[in-house]
């Protein structure tokens, strides 16, 4: 896009991998948060849509949980969502300047639906803690009799109708804008370790790939498996409000819905990293990239037993680990990626360095010429008035030079501020030389008069 061209510049080889590292790590930030505001958007939309069925009050309030720990807080979402992913985009921009793909393109407008998905989750959180707000002003409302004015309680009633409508449809939306991100963003990723693909991609065509369907169930498991992990640790390990809070049959029903689901996601995930290796061009498959998913393999399985541990003895709480588990997973398939991307663009890199030695050259400011040799500035400046053993418009050196032996520096000012040393001709004017310059010829035409006055040659003619 040609507004983000504007934002980046070359950089040397060094800055380049330092980039391609906080690649991984914003990556790592980006796509944990993410997945847990996608699955958890998802499912408290899905549980609030039973509640409201069934009137079933568990559900209700698994949904409002739920709503908590996608968007815990503004800060929390601006922090872990919205800045790595902008971060993301400007990175990749960097990276891929001057190649025609459309990677950076395609990663904003997934920023833009990751944005409105956030907005809107954001705002069904809220719709939840206003209701209970509302209700609570109902019941003072009912204690105080008729002492509030009828303005106050349509306004309340008004703003309540507002925030029921919201917690009925904001959930619906912000999945569907996470998801459509989501589908995107790793459309996107995929797209940029393929660059066989870069030269026909279209918008259309990265999105309804098999590779990318392929990459969202994936992810979408991934997802899952980290956000029941969340769920789990979060709801009774760390929020201790709800840990507290929390009746037996409410714990019960959080953790009847939530182990299973990461009992299977963690158990998917072997076979779909090693599925997942089987798809990677040939550009991005290293010993590292094995390596990587060996790890990655054996960290889901350890992820399922911590979930299958907590499924069979009821008072054990694994989910920290389970979460940091998770975690892991993400960063073996961020840092497969980059490694992926990485070797995609080797040439780029090599090019974008080049560029940035072309850059630093264009700024620098043009080094003036060297100095002349003694002989060049008698050649080109001093022989048009002078010669050694005859007079032309100046006396001969022969004749002027025995003052100066000895005293080379009276001769480096001479020559540097002229003045009238011979009567009978004309005085010689100050000429543009170089302080360098000036000590060279100096020393040039002094050299030469040593060496005839030597040889005995040092005679000149009137």
């Amino acid at each position: 896009m040609n507004f983000l061209n504007r934002l980046v510049y070359p950089e040397p080889a060094e800055r380049l991998e330092l980039l391609r590292i906080l690649l991984v790590i914003v990556t790592i930030i980006f796509v944990t948060y993410a997945s847990i505001a996608l699955i958890a958007s998802t499912a408290s939309a899905i549980a609030n849509r039973i509640s409201r069925k069934k009137g079933d009050n568990l559900f209700a309030r698994f949904a409002h949980d739920l709503a908590d720990l996608a968007a815990p807080s503004r800060g929390t979402i601006l922090a872990v969502g919205v800045i790595p992913i902008i971060t993301e985009v400007l990175i990749y921009a960097q990276l891929l300047q001057g190649v025609s793909v459309g990677v950076t393109t395609y990663l904003t407008i997934s920023t833009v639906f990751f944005f409105f998905g956030f907005y809107f989750l954001y705002t069904y959180k809220k719709s939840w803690h206003l209701e209970t707000i509302y209700t609570t002003f109902q019941d003072l409302a009912s204690s105080h009799g008729g002492t509030l004015t009828r303005e106050v309680t349509s306004d309340v009633a008004s703003f309540e109708r507002s925030a029921s409508a919201t917690k009925r449809r904001g959930g619906h939306r912000s999945a569907i804008l996470l998801w459509i991100g989501t589908w995107i963003f790793v459309g996107t990723m995929r797209l940029a370790f393929s660059p066989r693909h870069w030269a026909h991609s279209t918008f259309l065509s990265v999105l309804f790939s098999g590779a990318t369907i392929w990459s969202l169930f994936t992810y979408a498991v991934t997802a899952a498996a980290i956000t029941s992990a969340a769920a789990v640790f979060f709801f009774f390990k760390w929020a201790d409000r709800i840990s507290m809070m929390a009746e037996p049959s409410y714990r019960a029903f959080v953790k009847r819905y939530a182990l299973p689901v990461g009992v299977a996601a963690a158990a998917l995930e072997p076979l779909l990293i090693f599925f997942e290796i089987q798809n990677v061009p040939e550009a991005g498959v290293t010993n590292l990239t094995f390596v990587l998913a060996a790890v990655g393999i054996f960290i889901a399985l350890l992820v399922m037993l911590l979930f299958y541990s907590m499924m069979k003895e009821s008072g054990i709480n694994l989910g920290g680990y389970a979460f940091i588990g998770a975690i892991f997973l993400i960063f073996a398939w961020a840092a497969k990626n980059e490694i992926a991307f990485h070797h995609a663009t080797e040439n780029q890199d090599q090019v974008l360095a080049t560029r940035y030695e072309t850059m630093l050259a264009s700024l620098a400011p043009p080094k003036p010429p060297p100095a002349m040799s003694g002989k060049e500035v008698y050649d080109n400046i001093c022989s048009a008035c002078h010669m050694f053993n005859a007079k032309k418009v100046g006396p001969p050196y022969f004749m002027t030079l025995p003052h100066f032996v000895d005293h080379m520096d009276s001769l480096e000012n001479f020559i540097s501020n002229p003045y009238v040393a011979v009567p009978g001709y004309p005085p010689m004017p100050k000429q543009p030389l170089k302080p360098q310059e000036v000590k060279n010829v100096a020393q040039y035409i002094m050299s030469v008069y040593l060496a005839a006055k030597k040889a005995g040659k040092a005679q000149y003619t009137q």
